[in-house]
């Protein structure tokens, strides 16, 4: 009967910590990544609007001379 109760504690604790690594995951997904996923996007608007300055402003048909 001790060896019953020594291996439903130890089943235990790795069942414990299989559902602490998958919650650690699931927060790594749906915390960490969307940050990391920032940068890129801000440097493509960055570039996006700087590309579309010099384009108005390289645009001949606005001056009026």
């Amino acid at each position: 009967m001790v060896a019953m109760k020594e291996f439903l504690s130890s089943l235990l604790l790795i069942i414990s910590w299989f559902i602490f690594a998958v919650s650690a995951y699931l927060l790594y997904c749906t915390i960490i990544m969307p940050m990391l996923a920032i940068i890129p996007l801000l440097i493509s608007f960055v570039i996006g609007f700087l590309c579309f300055y010099l384009s108005r402003k390289l645009d001949d048909r606005r001056k009026n001379y």
